[in-house]
């Protein structure tokens, strides 16, 4: 008869770390794109948080997020021992002052683009359920790729779970360059559109590094991607994009009809001011740096023109179209997509949120979406249009001019912006 001797303490704590899902030791290796077993298990390694995801048929460890560093508070200086031995005075050994940082040196600028910052970070607690995500990868997308836009449309909605309802569904189609097709397939079936030319509706050159958009109709959302090399997901541009994306549904939760409502600069500008604020990731230095590479961008009547507060009101209003037109399927916002919608836009929408709050701001869309939009921002700065566009302008020619003025504030990116 075989004696079955006791297990030993440590083999029982190996035994019962091991039956417990989604516990992963420090210890433990993570390689970007490589199997896992878990879906949605999440695992800390080397600063960075990695997710479980679905790529295909596949389940692959995400692209880490990284992990913001919390900000260092002074520790109390302790009192020297007396020395029998006598120190050298500061004339004769100086001390050499260490180099502001970015941060600090930002603060020195006058901004105030850290206010609304400040406000929502640390995250609050989420008060609704979770959107609702539908998931379709094609097998053509590279690994890396599938789950670092999973893993930010996770931490993306986890944020907004904080303020605002989702009653819809969102379904995130992810293709290559080359998968028109597999997009329009489902996105039609999602949202039950018949569209016949949707295969000569997108982009095909091959200069383009990647597309994103977003489609809602009557109580469904689609968001598609389009991108081929992993190397795109540190571009510049297309760091925000995940969020500024899913902004646009935020937007059509608060008015179903927001592209027939809101002026282009608000619907766009309102989406890439949030993108690069929830990109950030809680990181104020990492903020600030994304938001200076966006209100940079070299496009615009703007960049060419000396900045004043008449001019950007003037701005305000040649841009206060809609991005849906009564009576035709073109987007409403093409004439002025390279005015700066997107990027003198993020400052403006700033603004808003520096004044009306989070909460403030969707309740704000919502009253826009009954009362209409000149009614809504009369009632929302207790003043006429006019005055407040002007209200706007003055922030944003202030804010724009400490970037333009500070060449340090625009990071240098030859291709990738990895250290961001």
């Amino acid at each position: 008869m075989a004696i079955i001797k006791p297990l030993g303490a440590s083999l029982i704590a190996v035994l019962a770390l091991a039956l417990i899902p989604g516990v992963a030791t420090s210890a433990q290796k993570v390689t970007t794109g490589a199997t896992c077993k878990v879906i949605n298990q999440k695992i800390t390694y080397q600063k960075k948080i990695y997710t479980c995801v679905k790529s295909g048929k596949k389940q692959v460890w995400s692209k880490g997020i990284a992990i913001a560093k919390p900000s260092a508070s002074p520790k109390p200086s302790a009192t020297p021992a007396p020395s029998a031995s006598p120190t050298k005075t500061s004339a004769e050994e100086p001390t050499k002052k260490p180099e502001p940082t970015y941060l600090e040196r930002w603060k020195t600028t006058g901004s105030q683009a850290l206010a609304p910052f400040d406000a929502i970070y640390p995250k609050k607690l989420a008060q609704f359920k979770n959107v609702e995500l539908i998931w379709r990868v094609s097998e053509k997308v590279p690994g890396e790729i599938s789950g670092e836009i999973q893993a930010r449309y996770q931490v993306t909605t986890d944020f907004w779970s904080s303020y605002t309802k989702f009653d819809f569904p969102v379904q995130v189609i992810i293709g290559d360059l080359d998968d028109i097709e597999f997009v329009c397939k489902w996105r039609g079936s999602h949202l039950q559109m018949i569209q016949p030319n949707c295969n000569t509706s997108f982009r095909t050159d091959k200069t383009r590094d990647w597309d994103a958009h977003t489609t809602q109709i009557v109580g469904k959302a689609t968001d598609f991607y389009f991108m081929s090399d992993p190397k795109v997901l540190d571009s510049a541009s297309f760091i925000p994009r995940v969020e500024h994306e899913f902004f646009h549904n935020v937007q059509f939760a608060q008015m179903s009809q927001y592209k027939s409502i809101m002026p282009c600069w608000a619907e766009e500008g309102g989406a890439e001011y949030f993108g690069v604020l929830l990109a950030s990731n809680g990181n104020a230095e990492r903020f600030l740096k994304l938001r200076a590479l966006s209100v940079s961008a070299a496009m615009g009547r703007i960049r060419n023109t000396n900045s004043t507060p008449e001019f950007w009101k003037e701005w305000l209003y040649s841009t206060d179209m809609t991005s849906i037109v009564p009576n035709s399927s073109a987007w409403g916002c093409s004439g002025v997509s390279m005015e700066g919608i997107y990027h003198q836009g993020l400052l403006a929408t700033e603004y808003l949120h520096l004044k009306l709050g989070t909460e403030g701001l969707l309740s704000f869309y919502r009253d826009a979406g009954i009362q209409g939009w000149d009614r809504a921002i009369e009632n929302a700065f207790k003043k006429s249009k006019s005055d407040a566009y002007a209200e706007i302008a003055e922030y944003a020619n202030r804010e724009f001019l400490i970037i333009k003025s500070e060449g340090w504030a625009v990071p240098f990116c030859r291709q990738t912006c990895t250290n961001l």
